[in-house]
C-alpha cells in the first residue's frame, strides 16, 4: 500500500485500541457524575453544585477471530488512543447476518473507587 498523502492540519485516523478477543471496529468512552448535590436560593435558583463519583463508561463493538468467551461482571481492559480504561463489563450484545460478520459490543463501567 503506498504511502497516504496528507495536506492540511493532520488528525488521528482509525483506532489504536484493542480488547483481547476482539477485533475492535469501533468504540466510544464518557465520564460523567453520578451524583449531585444543588443548593438552591429563596427564588429556587441553582446557586452552587457538588459533583460527585464519577465514573467512565466504554462501549466498544467489535468483530469476532474465533470466539468471545467475557461475561457480564468480567473485568474489562482498553488501550489506545490516548485512552487507559479498566473497568468491569456491565452488557454484551451480539449481532450477525447472512453475508457479514458476527459483532459484539461490550459495555463497561470504570468506577472511581473501585480497582
Amino acid at each position: 500500500m503506498a504511502s497516504p498523502v496528507v495536506k492540511g492540519t493532520a488528525h488521528i485516523h482509525g483506532i489504536n485500541g484493542t480488547v483481547t478477543g476482539l477485533t475492535v471496529q469501533s468504540y466510544s468512552v464518557s465520564r460523567s457524575f453520578a451524583n449531585a448535590d444543588e443548593v438552591v436560593d429563596k427564588d429556587g435558583m441553582v446557586i452552587a453544585v457538588r459533583y460527585y463519583d464519577e465514573r467512565t463508561s466504554l462501549t466498544v463493538e467489535g468483530l469476532v477471530p474465533s470466539s468471545y468467551s467475557a461475561a457480564i461482571g468480567d473485568n474489562l481492559s482498553f488501550t489506545g488512543n490516548g485512552i487507559a480504561f479498566s473497568g468491569h463489563i456491565t452488557s454484551i450484545s451480539e449481532a450477525g447476518e447472512a453475508k457479514g460478520f458476527m459483532r459484539i459490543t461490550v459495555t463497561g463501567v470504570d468506577y472511581e473507587d473501585i480497582t
